[in-house]
């Protein structure tokens, strides 16, 4: 190590060497050598900066990748690994600067603690030599600055004759004593050589000061200007400030006041550096939306303080909850991870509890989660985070959990350590639930899977033939949500709209209606007639509400002529049930409206969502893709604005003919209609009750 900081000092000392020789002075030549330093490090400042406002652009999209994938981190580092190499954005550039001023500092220091060879340029043996003589003199053992005390030792009139007979060996002595005694360390008045101490009170108390005020006010100058603070909050630049600070007059007060002196040079002309590259290329003009957007998101201390309260409440409930549900005695778990999943279970729970005694738990990981709105002696509901999630589910002691949550084994849900015989049943979140937008292996760790509709039972068998896996049970299980929205359409469906209602509802995946076209869809639309309801998905909401902001006030005018609705109340479905027309992209909601309404969607050809790049090796269309002419029409982006609103119309027109396609479509793809909960929910009862109870695919009955 000690070899490796002599190498770093060895250059940087010829710099200071030929500094001192040509002004004289130690002081100068450290001055001269931070200009030289700073010259040398300003092109890779130029670098950095260009790269930082690079990222500083992509901020807005980051923060969209963050918020889309919230709490799967290797989906958000993988998206941002892409984004990052398609816009040539190398974050290791911005730590280029850092590790030449890491450079500089080691190499510095070694040379105010060693000028004896770097500024005097003393040969090896001779320093070694006045070195040890001088530990025996002054009884000390030797360390950093024992070529500091050998010229403080020389200087001592008392001590000439002493280092005069040490050095009687080198027949340059004489010259050598005069090299030692000609070299001057102070500046200013200054002793550069001493360390400042704040027990005694010494000229070179300036010294720290000087490097705490100096790096407070380039702090300052990077906040005001740099593109890294500007994309930070002010509590993040304000610890950053504080730590470098400390940091700077700390190293002052444990090094030679020469080092401090550099360290102060080196903050004032970092100064003048960013000032330079503010000129050059301004953040504020090359990324100003992106700046905007990051000003718009930030949160007042309020704000954050609120926050972080409920942040702490949240934390507390779920430590209670999950020592209730370890503490409970589970024969049948339900686990969601968000508060829309209810929905997907609720037709198998309610049959449960009016048709068994079974005691059935909830485990979500959403606060809000519909269940606990629900009240039932029977219903047991518990909130955890995914981080507590983990360990719950790695120690679950239970029969059988059934979710709609798939990678199991993949992420946070792995299968219980405890209980090698506990099921694992997977309840599909939507009629066209796919392979194809899911990872390769998403269901490969369950045991059960259950059915929507006939169309997946081959795909199931041919991956489990590829990979090797067991057969799993294969269940006619039906469609609950399907069974709920029939249940509420049929309240309504004597209703009749004034005029034709087109209701949008996009799907939640990247490069949605909302992201790539919304605008487009509602000019082609509106003043033809018809009243738009847009329903954006709740997690559009949910983690973009500046972009739900944004979209109703460029369409102001049409809300309040009427011909335009925004509705964000989830809780309802009135829309979904009476609207005439759906237009979507990939979302499952296309299936769920035409199948219950028997009305037709238009589908709008965004970028298919596709998590399985392999999926036709496994022999399957996607019914998004297969059933996309029967239940409408599929309309590419392109063709908005000139092919849009004459289908609509062509739609309104042929409502009869797309009813009676639509039913076919529902009477061929979809298990047990209107009896989902019943399906699901014998298979769970009859398999807790026999755990030898066999309930297929191919051989499930109902009464």
């Amino acid at each position: 190590m000690n070899m490796l900081v002599g190498l770093i000092g060895l250059p940087l000392g010829y710099v200071i060497y030929g500094a001192y020789r040509l002004t004289g002075s130690y002081g100068l030549a450290i001055l001269i050598f931070a200009v030289i330093a700073k010259i040398l490090v300003f092109p890779v400042q130029m670098a950095a900066q260009k790269n930082s406002i690079r990222l500083l652009r992509l901020q807005p999209t980051l923060d969209r990748i963050k918020r889309r994938h919230a709490g799967n981190r290797e989906l958000i580092n993988e998206r941002q690994h892409e984004l990052f190499q398609k816009e040539k954005y190398s974050p290791l550039i911005g730590l280029v600067p850092l590790f030449i001023q890491l450079f500089l500092i080691i190499g510095i220091m070694q040379v105010m603690y060693n000028p004896l060879g770097h500024i005097l340029h003393l040969d090896p043996a001779v320093i070694e030599v006045l070195v040890n003589a001088t530990n025996a003199l002054l009884g000390t053992t030797g360390g950093p600055g024992d070529q500091l005390r050998v010229i403080e030792a020389m200087k001592d009139p008392a001590n000439l004759l002493y280092f005069e007979s040490v050095l009687s060996a080198f027949p340059d002595a004489g010259s050598i004593i005069s090299t030692v005694l000609s070299v001057d360390l102070s500046f200013l008045g200054l002793n550069l050589a001493a360390i400042p101490t704040p027990m005694h009170i010494s000229a070179e108390l300036w010294i720290p000061l000087l490097a705490g005020i100096s790096s407070w006010l380039l702090c300052l100058s990077q906040t005001a200007l740099s593109p890294g603070a500007l994309s930070q909050g002010r509590a993040t630049n304000m610890g950053l400030t504080l730590f470098t600070v400390t940091l700077s007059i700390y190293i002052a007060f444990v090094t030679p006041a020469g080092v401090g002196l550099y360290w102060s040079a080196k903050n004032v002309l970092g100064i003048a550096a960013v000032l330079l590259l503010n000129k050059m290329y301004d953040p504020q003009k090359l990324a100003g939306e992106a700046l905007a957007y990051i000003k718009a998101g930030q949160k007042s201390t309020a704000q954050r303080k609120e926050e972080r309260r409920q942040n702490k409440e949240l934390e507390a409930r779920s430590r209670a909850d999950a020592a209730r549900f370890m503490a409970a005695k589970k024969e049948l778990v339900f686990y969601a991870i968000s508060a829309g999943q209810y929905k997907y279970y609720k037709n198998i729970i309610e049959w449960l509890l009016a048709h068994s005694d079974i005691v059935i738990h909830y485990l979500s990981n959403d606060e809000n989660d519909a269940v606990f709105k629900q009240s039932h002696e029977r219903l047991m509901t518990y909130y955890a985070t995914q981080q507590k999630t983990i360990s719950l589910l790695l120690k679950l002691d239970a029969q059988m959990l059934l979710t709609t949550v798939v990678d199991l084994q993949s992420f946070h849900m792995k299968r219980s350590i405890v209980r090698s015989d506990l099921e694992y049943v997977f309840v599909p979140h939507g009629l066209a639930h796919s392979h194809i937008t899911a990872r390769e292996g998403a269901y490969d760790y369950f045991d059960t899977i259950f059915l929507v509709g006939p169309y997946r039972i081959a795909n199931f068998r041919l991956r489990e033939q590829m990979a090797g896996l067991p057969k799993k049970r294969l269940v006619k299980a039906g469609y609950g949500v399907y069974d709920q929205i029939v249940e509420s359409y049929a309240a309504i469906v004597d209703a009749v709209n004034e005029r034709p209602r087109i209701l949008i509802a996009p799907s939640w995946q990247e490069d949605n209606i909302t992201e790539l076209c919304i605008d487009g869809i509602l000019e082609a639309l509106v003043d033809k007639g018809y009243e738009i309801v847009f329903r954006p998905h709740p997690q559009e909401v949910k983690l973009f509400p500046e972009r739900m902001a944004a979209l109703k006030e460029r369409h102001a005018r049409h809300v309040e002529a009427g011909d335009l609705v925004f509705e964000t109340d989830f809780s309802a479905a009135q829309s979904i049930y009476t609207a005439d027309i759906l237009i979507t992209d990939w979302s499952n909601i296309a299936f769920e409206f035409s199948y219950a309404t028997l009305k037709p969607a238009i589908f709008i050809n965004t970028p298919m969502k596709v998590l399985n790049p392999n999926y036709k090796r496994y022999g399957e269309e996607s019914l998004h893709l297969s059933l996309r002419d029967e239940l409408g029409v599929a309309l590419d982006l392109a063709d908005i604005e000139a092919d849009l609103s004459e289908i609509v119309v062509r739609l309104l027109e042929n409502k009869d003919a797309y009813r009676a396609r639509i039913e076919t479509v529902v009477e061929q793809q979809l298990y047990y209609p209107r009896r989902a909960g019943e399906a699901g929910g014998r298979y769970v009862l009859n398999r807790l009750k026999n755990r030898n109870f066999l309930y297929g695919a191919d051989d499930i009955k109902l009464a």
